[in-house]
This record gives C-alpha cells, sequence and structure tokens, in this order.
C-alpha cells in the first residue's frame, strides 16, 4: 500500500492507494476531490490539473507532448502542473503530494 498527500492551504490529507494502477484522477473520484476529468483521461481537456510538489515533480516520468500541450493552454499553468490523468502512483512515488490549483477549487 502507498500513500500520497493533497496539500489544501494548512491542511495535508492523506490518502491510501492500494491498487497499483492508480492515477490521482482515480484517487480523486475514490475521495470525492474537487477534480473534474471529464475526459475520463484520454489528455482531452485539462480538468485534471494539479501541481505537484516540486521535490516530487522530478521524480515523476516527464510529460508527454501532449500533456504538455494541454497543460500550456491553462492560464494558470506552473512549472509544477500535471494532469492527474498522467500520473500512475507507484512505490517510487509512495508519500508524493500534490495539491488543487486554487482557482479550480
Amino acid at each position: 500500500m502507498f500513500k500520497v498527500y493533497l496539500l489544501n492551504k494548512n491542511k495535508k490529507k492523506k490518502i491510501s492507494v492500494c491498487n497499483k494502477s492508480t492515477t490521482i484522477l482515480d484517487l480523486a473520484r475514490r475521495e470525492n476531490l474537487n477534480i473534474e476529468g471529464s475526459c475520463d483521461g484520454s489528455m482531452a481537456c485539462s480538468t485534471c490539473h494539479v501541481l505537484i510538489e516540486k521535490e516530487w515533480f522530478v521524480k515523476l516520468p516527464p510529460p508527454c507532448l501532449d500533456e504538455k500541450e494541454m497543460l500550456t493552454l491553462l492560464p494558470n499553468y506552473n512549472s509544477n502542473s500535471r494532469l492527474g490523468c498522467q500520473i500512475l502512483i507507484t512505490k517510487k512515488l509512495d508519500g508524493l503530494s500534490f495539491s488543487i490549483p486554487e482557482d479550480e477549487l
């Protein structure tokens, strides 16, 4: 079992991950987080936009070209922006911390 943390203002919510093929979008749906994911992970939207804490961002595989293009369309794009549907939680990412951009809450 792995864990990830949702950071929201001064709160840190621990989320357990049991399934090895779980994305941040999957967790958001399971935990009823405010992440829409309207395209179901096909990278046709950016409604699962999350901000990965910088210490964890470097541990992620780089985004593919489609993800990069979708992210750069966001008005609140940040250097640590990613699509939650593309972040697969693995043992290497046990403890990952992320947040939902405030203007998307």
